[in-house]
Order: structure tokens, then C-alpha cells, then sequence
């Protein structure tokens, strides 16, 4: 049997929602598959790109109570959020523990998102191996809950970050959240939307999210987002497209002011500003080196193929998908 789960793109507002303040994302086609296989015996061996792991299923209660152990001590200043999974396929392991998987076999991960590149991976593993537990009872389907369980397994993974990574796994499309509110968006993005891909961060989520807090909590930047955020959404709903680019590019400048955006990638998008397109950071960002995962770009009635050889940079075109996590077939 099989579970696929979407990743995800932000539009506006990461980590002002950290912070209560609204933002929007969609969901896209790059994905996670889990696939299982029964086998006899009492072992679940699970393989991914990150390697082979072989764990006893007598054992996974026993990880999960020393993972959420890890995570109080984060909690209490103890560990910092790297070491609370000393090996990501424990992700896995914890995730299946709170799904109650108890069946022997093989689990196969195969990912088209790029790890650590603000795209929701981890989230949307968690929602596929959800899926994958869950088969095909529908008594377990409740979408509220089943955004909250994905929540509480990503916190190993980021800390206190935001919901928005659950939400977009768990309901697919175009999504607002507001504090632990998730509204759908009946819209469509349409064509013009692309992705560049700058690299993996230097620093991972869940540092990003803590340094822009020791910073900035509580800081008014995060009003400054909550507004350009509100207009982006209203922009969407009336089908503005003259609005968009302002906006997007207002979204950059304030990720700049907070310090996430590293040097490079900035210049890059203002390249493409100076042609006449917007350009944003989505996900978290990084403290510094060269990359920021991925950038997104509004370029409506541009020649993208000349802008991708003029930067050398690989422009792909966003593909929403309406669906969020599912399972899918025996």
C-alpha cells in the first residue's frame, strides 16, 4: 500500500505566523511516497535516500518516549533543536509510534522535495506515513485532527515553529493560517508562478526561527507583514494581478529587515525586480552563507527562459495541487 503527501510554498507571512499573524501558502506537485510491504516476523525496516534503518517494533514506544524526552529538554534550554533527532529516519519511527503502526515489513520514502529547502518536507513525510498507517479506515479521516497529529510529530523537527507546513500536507490548495486557525482558499494561482531553488540553508528551520525570535518578538515588523499579507489575500480573491508584484516585493524587503535573507539570494531577486518581476524567500530562510532554499517568483508576461540564462539560475514553473495528503492504492 501507498501514501503520497504534497510540499508546500509560501505566498506571505512566514514567521510573522509564528507570531499570530496571518499567512498564506499552496501546496505543490513535488512530493513524499511512502509505499509498505508486510513481511513475517517483528521488524519494521524503513529505507530512504538518507539510508536504511532497521528497527524492532517492541522498540518504537520506548524511541518515542526518549524523543519527546529530548524535546522537553529543548524546551527547558537543555539541547538545542538539532539534537533532539540524532538520526532523521527517528522522525519516522516517532511518527508511525503516535500512528500505532504495529505491522512487520519494509517502508519505502521516496521524496521530489528538497530537504531542508522551506518546502514543508518534513511535514509532508509525517502526513504520508499518517496516511499510510491510517489505509483506508475513514473513521480515522477527520482532517482537523489529522492536521493536529502532524503538527505535534514536526515539532521534533522545528521546534516552535508555525502550523502552516501541517496545514498545507493536510488540506492541499491555496491556505490561509491565522494562529492554529486553517481557512482554505477557493482560489487558483494560475500561470507565472516559478521556483529557483538557491540551495540549502546554512542554518536549519528551527535556528532561523529561534534567532528572528530573540530579535524580534514582539517587535512592529510583524504588523508590517500582517498587512501585506491581508492584501495579497484580497488581491487573490478579486483576481488583481496588477497588485501582486508590489506586494510580493514588500514581503522581500521585510524577510531582508529581519535578517533571512542571505546576501546573494537578495541580489539575485533584485535582478529580476530591475526587470520588472517580484521575487521572495519562502520558508524560513537563513542566517547567512550563500543560499535560502527556495525562492519564489512572480514573472507575469516575462521571457523566463532569457531571465534563467541571464542569472543562470533554473526557474521550474509552480504546479498547485488541490489535494493534500492521501492514501492511495494496495
Amino acid at each position: 500500500m501507498k501514501a503520497k503527501a504534497p510540499g508546500k510554498m509560501i505566498l506571505s507571512g512566514e514567521h510573522s505566523v509564528v507570531y499570530g499573524a496571518p499567512a498564506i501558502a499552496v501546496a505543490v506537485d513535488q512530493s513524499v511516497t511512502a509505499r509498505f510491504t508486510p513481511s513475517t516476523g517483528s521488524t519494521l525496516e524503513l529505507r530512504s535516500s538518507l539510508g536504511e534503518y532497521s528497527q524492532p517494533l517492541t522498540e518504537l514506544e520506548s524511541l518515542s518516549d526518549q524523543l519527546d524526552s529530548r524535546y522537553d529538554a529543548f524546551l527547558q534550554h537543555r539541547l538545542g533543536i538539532r539534537e533532539v533527532l540524532q538520526h532523521p529516519l527517528e522522525l519516522i519511527s516517532y511518527t508511525l509510534a503516535q500512528a500505532g503502526f504495529s505491522s512487520a515489513g519494509v517502508i519505502d520514502i521516496n521524496s521530489t522535495i528538497p530537504a531542508g529547502a522551506g518546502m514543508g518536507s518534513s511535514a509532508a513525510l509525517i502526513a504520508a506515513l499518517l496516511k499510510l498507517a491510517q489505509g483506508n479506515h475513514e473513521e480515522d479521516s477527520d482532517p482537523e485532527r489529522f492536521f493536529r497529529t502532524v503538527r505535534y510529530c514536526e515539532r521534533l523537527q522545528h521546534g516552535r515553529g508555525s502550523a502552516i507546513d501541517a496545514a498545507a500536507v493536510t488540506y492541499g490548495g491555496l491556505i490561509r493560517v491565522c494562529a492554529d486557525e486553517v481557512t482554505p482558499l477557493p482560489y487558483t494561482l494560475g500561470r507565472d508562478w516559478y521556483i529557483w531553488n538557491s540551495g540549502s540553508p546554512q542554518s536549519s528551520t528551527g535556528e532561523t526561527v529561534a534567532a528572528v525570535r530573540a530579535e524580534f518578538e514582539g517587535a512592529p515588523v510583524w504588523s508590517a507583514f500582517s498587512a501585506v499579507t491581508e492584501a495579497l489575500q484580497q488581491a487573490l480573491q478579486n483576481a488583481d494581478q496588477s497588485a501582486l508584484p508590489d506586494l510580493i516585493r514588500s514581503n522581500q524587503l521585510l524577510l531582508e529587515q529581519i535578517g533571512v535573507v542571505p546576501e546573494p539570494v537578495a541580489e539575485t531577486i533584485r535582478q529580476v525586480v530591475a526587470l520588472g518581476g517580484a521575487g521572495k524567500v519562502c520558508g524560513a530562510g537563513s542566517l547567512g552563507g550563500k543560499a535560502a532554499g527556495q525562492v519564489l517568483f512572480y514573472l507575469p508576461g516575462m521571457d523566463v527562459q532569457s531571465i534563467s540564462q541571464w542569472l543562470r539560475i533554473d526557474l521550474q514553473p509552480l504546479r498547485q495541487v488541490n489535494q493534500g495528503a492521501c492514501f492511495e492504492a494496495y
